[in-house]
């Protein structure tokens, strides 16, 4: 914790000495490594230290690290783990030998780094080969276009076959009615043929029975 009376300058200046002290414990575990390098390789590393406001060092490192990876993710897959196992071991030594050149105990590292890459491109592999095995389904265009045909003709029957019975039943229905409409209308002529027949008897009851009274007086 901050001392009271201590100035921000003071605690910014304790800050760089930790930064500067951690820095240089960082290189003491680092070895060095002389490279002679083309010119154009060496103005871009220059170019792109200065736009990240690194040192050539750093930035040389970090490619360096990085390409080592690229580098052994193409190596056959049973040299590559042979060679990730003798760098493995061999980190061991490089990190004594830096120890002891630069008077300090031990360097920090990290081990097995090379066989966890190797068995994440074993990995990687194993899932590639998965897909490439695994048989894709193809779709026949001229199939599916046929099932599709034959789904619409059997969806286009039935709604005839159901417009078809709804049509024979709308018929027969219909021809009931007219059945039962042309029934009614002969009883109602039958029925108005009687009345008629009828009056015509009354009639010719009433006309006899006036000719019979006319000949009753005339004798």
């Amino acid at each position: 914790m901050q001392d009271i009376d201590t100035p921000n300058t003071h605690s910014l200046i304790d800050r760089y000495y930790e930064e500067e002290r951690a820095k240089r414990e960082q290189e003491m575990t680092l070895a060095e490594l002389g490279l002679r390098l083309d010119a154009n390789d060496l103005a871009m590393l220059g170019v792109i230290a200065r736009r990240f406001q690194k040192s050539r060092d750093q930035v040389a490192q970090e490619v360096l690290s990085s390409a080592l990876v690229d580098l052994l993710s193409r190596i056959e897959p049973g040299e590559r783990k042979l060679m990730a196992r003798d760098a493995d071991e061999a980190a061991k030594s490089i990190a004594e030998e830096i120890a002891e050149e630069n008077g300090i105990r031990d360097v920090p590292i990290r081990t097995g780094v090379w066989t966890a890459h190797d068995r994440q491109f074993s990995k990687i592999e194993r899932q590639k080969e998965k897909l490439e095995k695994k048989p894709l389904k193809k779709v026949d265009v001229t199939t599916e276009a046929k099932k599709s045909e034959a789904d619409t003709i059997a969806v286009t029957d039935q709604v005839n076959e159901n417009d078809t019975g709804e049509f024979e039943g709308s018929f027969e229905g219909t021809a009931q009615v007219s059945e039962t409409t042309a029934i009614d209308t002969v009883s109602a002529t039958l029925e108005m043929q009687t009345d008629l027949e009828a009056e015509t008897n009354d009639e010719d009851a009433v006309e006899e029975n006036e000719a019979q009274e006319a000949s009753v007086l005339a004798n």
